[in-house]
C-alpha cells in the first residue's frame, strides 16, 4: 500500500499540470501558424526542401504526448486526493458521479495509479533508478492502428527531455545487426513491470479486470482478462489469464502469467480483436532469451512432462528452467568442467550429468543436492537413461592410454545403495576416436552409438556383442556430432561435421539410411518433432573459425526439413555463434536452442507453424 500524500505532491502536480497545459497551448500556436501558411499559399509544399508537413506531424506527435502526460498527472492527482477523503465520503462521491452518468475519462479504482509516485519529481527518480531493468514499452509506428507494446530493457533517462531510451534485444530475426533496436520514448509510453522478488510491489486485479500482460513464449504484451487472482505456483504467484484474440477451437484458452508481468490497462489502451493476425502471430514467435550460463552451451534435455528443460554448458553448472517461460529454476552445482549431456529420469525426480572433470553424477532434481558421483579414469561424453531408469548408458573419451568406452550402470531406487561398478563395458574397436553419443534402444535390448570415426553401431545390451555397423558407402563420412531417438524409438537421426554438411536419418534396429537432410553448414545439434513430420538441425562454423568480419556472423540458424520430402521448409536465426544444442518440448508445440553465445532461445510455435504444407 502506499503511504498518504502530503499536500506538497498535490500542489508540484497541479504545478505540473499548469506547464503541461502552457506547452500545449504553444504548440497549438505553431500548428496554427503552419495552418495559416499552408492555406495562403498550399502550393508550397510540392517546392523542394519545403519540411512544412514534416514539421506539422511532429508538432501533433508532441501535442498527443503531452496530452497523455495531463492524463497522466490528473490521475495522480485525482488518486491523492481521494486518499485524503474518509473512505465513505470518497465511495459516495464515486457514486454521484456514476448516477450522473459524468463521463470522465480517469483510471478506474484498482488500476495502475498507486504504483506512480506521489510527485513528478519522485517519478523521475523512480525513472532514472530502472536503468538495467525490463520495463513495458509501448513502441508504435505514427501510422500503425493499434498499440504495440514489448518487454524492453531502459538504457537511460534523459532529466531534461522526460525520455526513456530502451533497448530492445528481440526486434525480429530479419533485423539488420543481429535484431536489436534502440529507442527514445516518452514516460508516457513506458509501464514499469512489479518487482520479481517482491509480490508486495504488485496490485491486485479482480477476476473480469483487463489487463496488459506478456503472452507466455513471448516478449510481447497483449490484452487480457483476469480470471482468477493470483495463485501459488512454481513457488511463483501467477495470474489466470484470457488473451483478447487467442481463440483456440472457438474458446479462449486460459493462461498463466506471472504477477511481474502484469501491470494495469493502459488508458485508451489501442490492440484489439480487429488487429492483424500476420503481425500478432509474428510477434507470438518472439522468442524468450533465457541467460543462465556463462559458457557456451552443450546439450538440452526436456522432461517428460515437459514443463521442464535443463541446459548444459561449458561453465560447469547444469541449468533447470521452466519450460513455459523460460524462468530458470535452480542450478546442479559440483561439477569441475565442462559439463557435456544431461538426461533425467521419466518421473523427473533424478539428473544425470557426464563431464570433463571425469565423472558423471546422479542429482535429486527438487532439491538440486548430488546423490552419487560415478568416477571415471577420462571425461564422461554421454549419458542416457534406459527405460524405467534402472540402468544408464555413459560414453568416455579416450585420455592417455585409456581408450573410448561405454559403460553401464545399474541405478539404484535408494542413493544409499548406490555403486559405483559397471555392469557391463564396451570397448570401442577405434578406441582412439572418441565416441560422442550412445542411446537405449528398443526395450532396453541394444545400445546405439555414434562418433568421431562416423561409424554407427548397434551393440547387445545384455552381452555387449557387437551387432551391427553402418555401411561407409553410405551415411556420414566425417564425425558424428549428435544422436536424438524418435518418441517411438523406431527411427534416429544424426548430425555430422561432413563436407556435404548433412544430417541423417536411420532405422534403429536395422541401421538403414532412411532420409539424407543437406543443411550447408556443419551440424552440431539434431531433433524431430514428435507431433509433425518435422526435422531441425543447428549447427554453423567452429567457433575457432568464426569472425565479425564474417558475412554469416549473426545470421545462424535452426533450419526446419520435412521428415519424408527432405526439403528445408523454414529457419529460425538469432544466435550470434553455432548452435550446440537443440530439443524438442513432448508436446512438440515448442522448442529449444543453445548456442556458442551461451544464450538458450526458447521457440513457442505460433498457428501459422502447424498448418505449414509443401
Amino acid at each position: 500500500m502506499s503511504s498518504t500524500p502530503d499536500i506538497t505532491g498535490i500542489l508540484e502536480n497541479t504545478k505540473e499540470l499548469d506547464r503541461l497545459r502552457k506547452e500545449q497551448e504553444e504548440v497549438l500556436v505553431e500548428v496554427n501558424k503552419i495552418h495559416k501558411k499552408l492555406r495562403s499559399s498550399p502550393e508550397v509544399v510540392e517546392k523542394p526542401g519545403d519540411t512544412s508537413l514534416s514539421q506539422l506531424k511532429n508538432l501533433f506527435i508532441q501535442a498527443k504526448e503531452l496530452s497523455e502526460s495531463e492524463v497522466t498527472v490528473s490521475n495522480i492527482r485525482l488518486a491523492q486526493l481521494d486518499s485524503l477523503l474518509p473512505s465513505g465520503q470518497q465511495r459516495g462521491k464515486l457514486e454521484v458521479a456514476e448516477g450522473n452518468g459524468l463521463k470522465r475519462k480517469r483510471m478506474k479504482a484498482g488500476s495502475d495509479v498507486t504504483r506512480v509516485p506521489p510527485s513528478i519529481r519522485n517519478q523521475m527518480k523512480a525513472y532514472a533508478s530502472l536503468k538495467g531493468e525490463q520495463v513495458a514499452a509501448r513502441i508504435t509506428a505514427d501510422d500503425a492502428e493499434q498499440d504495440e507494446w514489448l518487454v524492453v530493457k531502459v538504457i537511460h533517462f534523459d532529466r531534461e527531455t522526460k525520455e526513456v531510451e530502451v533497448l530492445d534485444e528481440e526486434s525480429g530475426d530479419d533485423e539488420e545487426g543481429g535484431g536489436q533496436r534502440t529507442y527514445k520514448l516518452p514516460m508516457s509510453c513506458i509501464l514499469p513491470f512489479p518487482k520479481r522478488n517482491d509480490p508486495s510491489t504488485t496490485q491486485e486485479f479482480l477476476p473480469g479486470k483487463h489487463v496488459l500482460a506478456v503472452y507466455p513464449g513471448t516478449t510481447a504484451l497483449y490484452k487480457a482478462t483476469v480470471v482468477s487472482t493470483p495463485r501459488k505456483s512454481y513457488d511463483h504467484i501467477r495470474y489466470l489469464l484470457e488473451f483478447d484474440d487467442d481463440e483456440e477451437n472457438g474458446a479462449l484458452p486460459q493462461r498463466t502469467v506471472p504477477f511481474h508481468k502484469v501491470v494495469a490497462l493502459p488508458e485508451g489502451h489501442r490492440q484489439s480483436r480487429s488487429c492483424d493476425k500476420e503481425r500478432a502471430f509474428k510477434e507470438k514467435m518472439r522468442p524468450i532469451l533465457m541467460k543462465g550460463h556463462e559458457r557456451p552451451l552443450t546439450f538440452l534435455r526436456y522432461n517428460r512432462d515437459g514443463d521442464m528443460l535443463f541446459s548444459c554448458a561449458k561453465d560447469h553448472t547444469p541449468t533447470l528452467w521452466y519450460a513455459d517461460n523460460g524462468e530458470r529454476h535452480g542450478t546442479f552445482r559440483g561439477h569441475n568442467g565442462a559439463v557435456w549431456c544431461c538426461d533425467v529420469s521419466r518421473d523427473s525426480l533424478r539428473l544425470i550429468t557426464g563431464s570433463a572433470d571425469q565423472s558423471a553424477k546422479l542429482w535429486d532434481v527438487k532439491t538440486g543436492q548430488q546423490l552419487f558421483s560415478f568416477k571415471f579414469g577420462s571425461p564422461a561424453r554421454s549419458v542416457d537413461f534406459a527405460l524405467g531408469d534402472k540402468l544408464a548408458v555413459i560414453t568416455t573419451d579416450p585420455f592417455m592410454e585409456r581408450t573410448s568406452a561405454i559403460h553401464v550402470k545399474r541405478i539404484a531406487e535408494d542413493p544409499e545403495d548406490q555403486v559405483s561398478e559397471s555392469v557391463l563395458v564396451l570397448e570401442s574397436p577405434n578406441g582412439r576416436k572418441r565416441i560422442n553419443r550412445a542411446v537405449w534402444g528398443p526395450l532396453n535390448q541394444t545400445i546405439v552409438s555414434g562418433g568421431e570415426d562416423a561409424v554407427l553401431r548397434i551393440w547387445d545390451a545384455e552381452t555387449g556383442k557387437l551387432l551391427k555397423e553402418s555401411d561407409s558407402e553410405v551415411g556420414h563420412k566425417n564425425t558424428i556430432t549428435s544422436l536424438t531417438k524418435s518418441a517411438d524409438d523406431s527411427h534416429f537421426i544424426t548430425g555430422s561435421l561432413d563436407k556435404t554438411a548433412k544430417a541423417c536419418l536411420w532405422d534403429m534396429r536395422t541401421l538403414t539410411l532412411l532420409k539424407t537432410y543437406v543443411s550447408g553448414v556443419p551440424v552440431n545439434a539434431v531433433s524431430m518433432s514428435p507431433l509433425l513430420d518435422h526435422v531441425v538441425l543447428g549447427g554453423g562454423q567452429d567457433a575457432s573459425a568464426v569472425t565479425t568480419t564474417d558475412h554469416r556472423a549473426g545470421k545462424f540458424e535452426a533450419k526446419f526439413y520435412d521428415k519424408i520430402l527432405q526439403e528445408e521448409i523454414g529457419g529460425v536465426k538469432g544466435h550470434f555463434g553455432p548452435i550446440n544444442a537443440l530439443a524438442f518440448n513432448p508436446d512438440g508445440k515448442s522448442f529449444s536452442s543453445g548456442g556458442e553465445d551461451g544464450y538458450v532461445r526458447l521457440h513457442h510455435f505460433d498457428s501459422d507453424y502447424f498448418n505449414i504444407r509443401i
